[in-house]
């Protein structure tokens, strides 16, 4: 009985984390994400353009009509793939990364608004290139 009796005089309030807390992890978090997108596009330019597959294949690279042709069109592809998408992920980087700096004063709903806006952009911009 005196279990019982402790589990319900405990005070469950203490357990959730303070307010400053959460949104200082969701502004975390948004800013993550904002970040994530151009990395990974500088990423994957870096791959096209330094380590791309040897010849023409159906699995790795960036795959076009013109670039299965030969492996000279090969080569060619993954470089023009390597700096369109390197390109786009550093100026993405600049952008998102001048974005988050000039977010600190707002609040969070306003930065969670703010980042649906530029992910929706980001979708935008990569499905352009591709």
């Amino acid at each position: 009985m005196d279990l019982i009796t402790k589990l319900f005089d405990m005070d469950f309030a203490a357990l959730v984390p303070e307010m400053p807390t959460v949104l200082g992890t969701v502004r975390f978090l948004l800013i993550l994400a904002l970040l994530a997108g151009p990395i990974l596009l500088a990423v994957m330019g870096a791959m096209y353009l330094f380590k791309p597959a040897p010849e023409a294949n159906y699995k790795y690279g960036f795959r076009t009509y013109f670039g299965m042709g030969s492996e000279d069109a090969w080569r060619h592809t993954q470089r023009i793939a390597g700096i369109a998408y390197g390109g786009v992920g550093l100026i993405l980087g600049i952008v998102m990364g001048i974005i988050c700096l000039s977010t600190r004063d707002k609040e969070t709903m306003d930065l969670v608004l703010l980042a649906i806006k530029c992910l929706i952009a980001q979708v935008v911009i990569v499905l352009v290139i591709y």
